[in-house]
């Protein structure tokens, strides 16, 4: 049985399903399905096919438009993400070079904090040893020229001696001087370092926070580009299935198109030249428009719309095997399997009205044939497409289907 044609007697899928589950279900059913929904004809499965291919090709149209949509979002976040990428790194180099200047400071500051305690620690010696040989001066009896004149070798001796007293309170005097404007400039260098150091302090926490902040940036943009992307693959793969599928029932159109066209012809051509007419194997009362039932049965399903589709004729449930007999007199023009019609009968009668007898069990006709109305021409069964024995009844005006209930 062809795949396309147990698809159309399936419940209508969701757009969203893959490729891959549709094969699937094809081959289920095909495997695992012996007989499909009853009466379905040619006109449902050709209606259900196209309308299936035109949502398929407007799914098809909007999964374009999604895709062309989420690609200019991509386009203009990846220019997003450039400009803010080179700001990061421009601003990733500063905080770079902030904090090594920040570091750089931090250790002159202690190496000038280490300079100052030296230079205290000089003065405090200088200022002792100043003290201490102002005691000594003050302590000591005053000091004996002629005893230094008499303990002298000579008058330059004197001079000496009495110089070299003057300059050793000079010298340490002026050491304690110069301790201390090492001490005050220190103090004043330290001070400075302390404050670049502050300002450079501040400095790099502005960069830092600048950077985070770039960086929080940068990683939304790219957060936000990468989920677009995956929408975008997602519709790519949506579209790539529904391609697929709009080809298949594209195809399956086609098949069914040709196929009724077929039916149509069949159904349309002209009943050949009288013949002598065969004995019938059964009679039944004729309507008003001279038909008969072609089968004694009950009448499951009439003919119009159903399930969204047409039901281009009437189905008569009946016992398998039960004799199903020419409606009225004409030509057999078509007997044998015809796709989800399983094994069909079709009749031309005259004005250019035809009718047709499907999921025959048996056909007891061939085409070419001249039959009798009453006569027998097949048996009740299930074939192509039913769930349970029954006869699908059929009449077309010029090809196009009719309620067969106006002729009986």
């Amino acid at each position: 049985m062809p795949r396309e044609e147990l698809l159309l007697f399936e419940p209508i899928r969701r757009k969203t399903h893959t490729v891959l589950a549709l094969c699937g279900a094809f081959v289920a059913v095909v495997a695992g399905i012996a007989r499909a929904e009853p009466g379905h004809e040619l006109e449902h499965r050709l209606s259900g096919a196209t309308s299936r291919a035109q949502a398929a090709r407007a799914d098809e149209r909007a999964l374009t438009g999604d895709i062309a949509a989420q690609s200019k979002a991509i386009d203009g976040l990846e220019s997003e993400i450039a400009i803010l990428g080179g700001e990061l790194v421009t601003l990733e180099r500063r905080l770079g070079r902030s904090q090594s200047r920040l570091s750089a400071l931090e250790a002159e500051l202690e190496q000038k904090t280490r300079a100052l305690a030296r230079a205290r620690q000089t003065l405090r010696i200088a200022q002792a040893r100043v003290s201490n040989r102002l005691v000594e001066i003050y302590t000591s009896d005053p000091p004996d020229v002629i005893a230094v004149v008499l303990g002298a070798e000579s008058l330059d001796d004197v001079v000496d001696r009495l110089e070299t007293q003057s300059r050793i309170l000079e010298y340490d005097a002026g050491l304690v001087d110069q301790v201390t404007d090492l001490r005050e400039r220190v103090t004043r260098e330290r001070a400075r370092t302390a404050w670049l150091k502050g300002r450079q302090a501040e400095e790099t926490a502005r960069l830092a926070r600048d950077t985070s902040a770039r960086r929080s940036a940068y990683s939304n943009l790219v957060a936000r580009r990468d989920s677009v992307a995956s929408l975008r693959s997602a519709r790519e793969r949506s579209l790539a299935s529904v391609q697929v599928e709009r080809r298949q029932w594209e195809a399956q159109a086609d098949a069914l198109e040709a196929q009724s066209a077929r039916l149509a012809s069949i159904a349309a051509a002209p009943a050949p030249a009288p013949a002598p007419t065969p004995t019938p194997d059964q009679h039944t009362a004729q309507s008003s428009s001279g038909f008969v039932w072609p089968v004694g049965g009950t009448l499951v399903s009439p003919f119009g719309q159903r399930w969204g589709r047409l039901h281009a004729g009437i189905d008569l449930a009946a016992p398998a095997g039960t004799p199903i007999v020419a409606s009225a007199a004409g030509a057999v023009t078509y007997a044998g399997s015809m796709s989800g019609y399983g094994l069909v009968v079709v009749i031309q009668h005259a004005g250019g009205i035809a009718t047709a007898y499907a999921h025959n069990s048996t056909i007891a006709v061939s085409a070419g044939q001249t039959v009798a109305q009453g006569q027998t021409i097949a048996a009740v069964g299930c074939t192509g497409h039913c769930f349970g024995d029954h006869v699908h009844f059929e009449v077309r005006a010029d090809g196009s289907p009719v309620d067969p209930m106006g002729y009986l």
